[in-house]
This record gives C-alpha cells, sequence and structure tokens, in this order.
C-alpha cells in the first residue's frame, strides 16, 4: 500500500480521520480518562458497535461486492466470542481456584487444580472433566491462534465445498444458513463442550486485571475495536481495488462471463470468503469480553440475517454504507430496547417500543428496499454529487 492506494481513494482517509476523532473524543468524555460524560457502560456499546462495524464491512465485502449472500457469518464471529472467551474463562478460574486451595496443608498436584478448574466450569452441566476442545484454553496464544484458524478452516472446507459445485444465489445462502443453525442446535447441547444453553459468562473480568476498573478496561477494549475497524478498512478498500476489486465485482455482476474469460472465479470466491470469515472471527473475539457473555442464541440463524440488513439499509457495495447501517441500526436499537424511546399512547393502546422496535427495523428495511436501494451510503453519494 503507498500513496497512491491513498489518493485514489481519499475515502479511506476521511473514513480513518473521522475514525480517529470518533474515538478521541469517546477518550476525552469517558469515565477513565476524561471527563466522564460518557459511561462506562455507553463505552462498552460504542466499542460492540465498533465490533459489529467490522463484521459488516466483511459481509458487505462478501455480499456488496462479490455477490455471495450469505446468511451465517455471524457464525464465524460467534465462533471467536467462543474461542477467546474460552481463555478468559479458564484463567479466571485458575486463579479462583488455586486461590482456594493455596491454604491446604499440602499443596495441591496441577493435576488437582486441573480437575477442580473443570468442575467449576462444568459443574452447572452435570460435567467434571474439560472436554477435548479445551486442551489450548490454558494457553492465550493458542487460542488466539484459534480464533483465526477455526473460523478460517470452517470458511475455507464450506467453501471449497460449496463453490466447487457451482452452487450459487438463494442455494448458496440457504446452504449457509443450514451451517449456522446446525452449529447453534450443536452448540444448544450439553455435551458440545461449551456448556450448552448457559454458553460462558464473566468474560467481562479479564485474567491479571482483576484490580483495574472496568472503566479503563472498557476503555482499552475500545481502543482495540477502533483500530481493529481501522485496520480491517485498510485490509478490505486494499482487496476491493485493482485488478482483484475488479474481478471480483465482476463475478457478482456475471459469473458467467468471467469464468468464460478463463478466471478462475472459485479461487476468488473461496479467498474473500475465507477471509472475511477470519476477520469476523476477530471482530467477534472482540466483542464479547465487552458484551460479558456468549451463548448458542448469538449463532443463531436470525443474527446472521440482521447483519444482512445492516449492510442493506447502509447500502450494499460501499465500505462506509456498512458502517453508517450498522452504527444507525444498533444504536437505534439500544435506544428503543432500553427504554430510552418513550411509549406512545394512542388511547385504545399503547406502544411499547421494547415490543415493536423489531417491527420497525422490518419496515425501515421494507422503505430503504423500496425507495432507497442503495442504502444510507447512496444517500451521503448523491449528497456528496450535488456539493461537488
Amino acid at each position: 500500500m503507498n500513496r497512491s492506494f491513498f489518493a485514489k481513494n481519499p475515502s479511506i482517509l476521511w473514513f480513518i480521520a473521522l475514525l480517529g476523532l470518533f474515538t478521541l473524543g469517546v477518550t476525552l468524555l469517558s469515565e477513565a480518562t476524561g471527563t466522564g460524560l460518557i459511561s462506562t457502560s455507553f463505552v462498552k456499546t460504542l466499542g460492540k458497535t465498533l465490533c459489529l462495524c467490522l463484521v459488516a464491512i466483511a459481509m458487505d465485502v462478501v455480499w456488496g461486492y462479490c455477490g455471495i449472500l450469505s446468511l451465517g457469518h455471524f457464525a464465524f464471529f460467534g465462533i471467536g466470542g467462543y474461542a477467546i472467551g474460552m481463555w478468559l474463562m479458564y484463567a479466571r478460574t485458575e486463579v479462583i481456584v488455586s486461590a482456594s486451595m493455596a491454604n491446604q496443608v499440602i499443596p495441591p498436584s496441577a493435576t488437582e487444580v486441573s480437575d477442580a478448574i473443570a468442575s467449576q466450569i462444568f459443574g452447572v452441566v452435570g460435567a467434571s472433566e474439560l472436554p477435548t476442545i479445551w486442551s489450548f484454553a490454558h494457553s492465550l496464544p493458542l487460542q488466539l491462534l484459534m480464533v483465526v484458524l477455526i473460523p478460517g478452516l470452517l470458511a475455507l472446507v464450506f467453501g471449497w465445498l460449496a463453490f466447487r459445485s457451482r452452487v450459487t444465489g438463494v442455494y448458496l445462502s440457504i446452504l449457509t444458513q443450514a451451517m449456522t443453525l446446525a452449529l447453534s442446535l450443536y452448540l444448544f447441547q450439553n455435551d458440545s463442550g461449551l456448556r450448552g444453553n448457559n454458553g460462558l459468562s464473566g468474560l467481562q473480568n479479564i485474567p491479571g486485571f482483576e484490580s483495574t476498573p472496568q472503566s479503563l478496561v472498557s476503555m482499552a477494549f475500545f481502543w482495540a475495536s477502533a483500530l481493529a475497524l481501522a485496520i480491517g478498512y485498510i485490509l478490505f478498500a486494499f482487496v476491493i481495488s485493482g485488478k482483484m476489486g475488479s474481478v471480483i465485482r465482476a463475478i457478482r455482476d456475471n459469473e458467467t462471463r468471467v469464468r468464460f474469460l478463463g478466471y478462475h472465479v472459485e479461487s476468488y470466491k473461496l479467498f474473500v470468503f475465507t477471509l472475511t470469515a477470519i476477520v469476523a472471527g476477530i471482530a467477534g473475539a472482540l466483542y464479547y469480553p465487552q458484551a460479558g457473555i456468549i451463548n448458542p442464541a448469538e449463532i443463531a440463524p436470525i443474527a446472521s440475517i440482521y447483519l444482512a440488513v445492516w449492510v442493506a439499509i447502509g447500502g450494499r457495495g460501499r465500505l462506509y454504507g456498512a458502517v453508517l447501517g450498522t452504527v444507525a441500526v444498533t444504536l437505534a436499537s439500544s435506544w428503543f430496547t432500553g427504554g430510552g424511546a418513550p411509549d406512545i399512547n394512542l388511547g385504545f393502546y399503547t406502544i411499547k417500543w421494547t415490543d415493536w422496535w423489531l417491527v420497525l427495523l422490518g419496515l425501515s428495511f421494507v422503505a430503504v428496499t423500496l425507495f432507497a436501494p442503495q442504502g444510507i451510503g447512496g444517500l451521503v453519494d448523491k449528497l456528496v454529487r450535488k456539493k461537488a
């Protein structure tokens, strides 16, 4: 990436500048490092929103640019959360167990400590042994590797099987949704090794930072989320530029013609699908320590549908459109479902937004599809062109 790349894509510099100003503003107004006008809980909300923006950009690349409507990318997001959550839960439980055994006359062996950790974590599902998939849970570097490796391998295998069979369109969307549903149903089982419906909890308690205020921990994750979003934006902007970007867009517009021109379409699609899955996993690994809990419901197919709605409302085929759509919908969701929006009394019926938010979201999606098919990003483009 040289200077000419940014010169050809000035929107990247605008995005990074706005993101930097936003990050600086939140830092100066937060409880941990600023005036305290922004609460710690809202800093967490903003940090989680940045993570959702990152996975939305990944979704925009795979759908808006490559034409693959994946209804399973939030599954990769959840897998990344589970991968880092395993280490967080294991390490935190190890601290608790070691402290409780410290006063024993005979120091506990490593096996006794491990058994106690397993009982503490899995007692809620009636188990007392660590499942095989927790073999690396004691190691942060290995679990960070899993954050990248597992979503990447799953996407690689699934994509290779689907693309080599030339499954496209709605059939591919159904397959990705089926994959997500199967994974979600498996994780709901207590013998899945991930505590079934209970999921992994207490993820906001970072091992080694127990005495650090949550306000400061939240800011650290907020900064990390902003940095990841900036890097992800630049990475995907690079991917969709130049010859590769032209081929990817051509596949979206007319896959058969691109294949007849001699390009190996399946390789391009597999590259995009796998790369976006890895980025989705990284976004999930940053999101769930801020959320504090992850369970199989987070991986349900409806979550991936929400992701597609964010991108559609923001304007697919525009990286910044995915960000705009995600920010607009997630912050509106927090306001409507969090009690911020006042109920409307019609006399014969009271509209409670906690019950009607999904209806409003659905109507918004239909309205955008009918009257502004290019989404919020398209409206921004029109305003910019008028000013120019």
